[in-house]
């Protein structure tokens, strides 16, 4: 099955922590050792950081059509994620998009002729940064009147697309309420993160029923947290943690080795040799 990760650098002082790398690599690796082709989408400036780093080996393909977001109309400020749902409109179907921070460690026995979309988990509507219609200013462009708001949002650190209208449709109304967003000067900070998680994960739930296209989920929040399923895991809740803890960053990433060594010896050694990975596995 095909996949693919978005990497936007979007300034000029980009850079990835160390536990970023790692969690990237064992994305990458894991994913193609148990599901398939995975492919990069970013642009100039992060191919450059991959190569000089010695690490575009990691994908099947690199990609840098994500230099096309300078053109869209759009403030990557507010909407940071912006690029995975570009990145998305590039992909031959089936496909799953999953994030750099995330790790499949088995196979998820995806079907090609499974039209559906299949998320990580839902959810819950009733998090403050679900607000309700009313919450959004929007300049030029109203929002539908048969979205459905009792719907549960998605989670879409690893999702599985295979309904070409339904992908049609996410983007087009993604990207005209991308361009549409006019937030109020007051609304700063995390007043804004309700427009990007209302267009990337609230809106995948109200299109999928308008398409009447089943919506799955591959976990639920009780499963993954519940220290029992060894299927995925997703480092997004330790990022803070990790900036501002060097030694519980440093002991992740040398278990991030180790367990590259186990499970891809002949990998291992060439980056044991890189300057941005070799010191964790001495």
């Amino acid at each position: 099955m095909r996949a693919f990760h978005t990497l936007r650098t979007r300034r000029a002082d980009f850079k990835l922590y160390d536990f970023e790398i790692f969690t990237l690599i064992l994305s990458a690796l894991e994913w193609r050792r148990h599901n398939g082709e995975i492919f990069l989408y970013t642009d100039t400036a992060g191919k450059r950081f991959f190569d000089a780093a010695g690490l575009s080996q990691l994908w099947d393909g690199v990609d840098t059509s994500l230099d096309e977001m300078e053109r869209l109309n759009i403030d990557e400020n507010i909407f940071w994620a912006g690029a995975k749902i570009f990145a998305l409109s590039k992909q031959p179907l089936p496909c799953v998009m999953i994030d750099l921070d995330f790790v499949v460690w088995r196979p998820l026995y995806l079907k090609p002729n499974d039209s559906s979309v299949t998320v990580i988990h839902r959810e819950s509507r009733d998090l403050p940064c679900y607000p309700d219609e009313n919450y959004f200013r929007l300049k030029n462009f109203s929002l539908p009147r048969e979205l459905d708001w009792t719907l549960d949002p998605c989670n879409a650190a690893l999702v599985y697309f295979g309904d070409k209208n339904f992908v049609r449709r996410y983007v087009e109304f993604a990207f005209e309420f991308m361009r549409a967003a006019n937030p109020l000067p007051e609304q700063r900070g995390w007043d804004l993160l309700p427009y990007m998680v209302f267009i990337e994960q609230r809106w995948m739930a109200m299109c999928a029923k308008l398409c009447g296209v089943e919506l799955k989920t591959f976990s639920d929040l009780p499963a993954l947290f519940g220290g029992e399923q060894k299927t995925f895991t997703h480092v997004w809740g330790y990022k803070k943690f990790f900036r501002e803890n060097s030694a519980a960053a440093e002991k992740f990433c040398r278990d991030c080795a180790g367990r590259i060594a186990h499970d891809f010896p002949r990998q291992a050694k060439k980056f044991a040799q890189l300057a941005a990975t070799g010191k964790y596995f001495s």
